[in-house]
């Protein structure tokens, strides 16, 4: 179990590392694209998180509704 984890650690960082060598975030700061790159990430980001929300209480309603039809 630990080797595991160690394992996945060194896999990680090693991933980490290669991608920070590949030159793709310097070309974003140094073309002005990085806030473009912020932005679509925020906007994904942000529309996960409503949708989630929006089925966390969709799935609540339905529970209550359950509940009372037992009752």
């Amino acid at each position: 179990m630990r080797n595991r984890f160690y394992m996945t650690l060194a896999l990680v960082l090693g991933a980490l590392q290669a991608s920070a060598q590949d030159g793709m975030e310097e070309y974003f700061y140094q073309s002005g694209k990085i806030k473009v790159v912020i932005g679509v990430a925020f906007i994904v980001l942000a529309g996960l998180i409503i949708y989630l929300w929006r089925l966390d209480r969709r799935v609540s309603r339905m529970e209550q509704q359950q509940k009372g039809a037992k009752s």
